[in-house]
């Protein structure tokens, strides 16, 4: 772990910055990854793409629930996140992110679904807690 740690201490501030940045599904009620997941990213609540060079198409979630976050400018100050089939654990509803502090400190999203099922931030991953959608919310879309 002091390995780790002097790695990252001694990389210089732009190879810090080139880490790739991920984003966790979890299931808020359970805990456990939300695999298979379709998932978009967008820049903004107006929902302009984050990346087009993979034509807009989302990412899917690995066996551990992750996807990457793409290749970003750095005028993209915050991430939007939608999945498929999901809702967000979050009393508010709360789907933006800031990109600075994911890549920073890591940003773990509030889950009201089951609040005693917590996570500690990491540098460079965004965890963000959803439940799957009711049968009446699915009628609905």
């Amino acid at each position: 772990m002091v390995c780790g740690v002097l790695l990252c201490a001694s990389l210089p501030a732009g190879a810090q910055d080139a880490l790739p940045l991920r984003v966790q599904i979890l299931n808020g009620r359970t805990g456990r990854p939300v695999t298979n997941a379709h998932l978009r990213l967008f820049r903004d609540a107006r929902l302009h793409a984050l990346s087009v060079a993979n034509g807009d198409k989302g990412e899917t979630t690995d066996g551990e629930g992750y996807a990457p976050i793409p290749n970003i400018d750095a005028t993209s100050g915050n991430v939007f996140i939608t999945v498929d089939l999901h809702r967000a654990c979050s009393k508010t509803d709360k789907h933006d992110f800031s990109l600075e502090k994911v890549r920073v400190a890591g940003v773990v999203s509030a889950n009201s679904c089951k609040p005693r099922i917590t996570m500690f931030p990491q540098p460079g991953t965004l965890i963000f807690y959803v439940r799957d959608l009711t049968f009446f919310e699915k009628m609905r879309h």
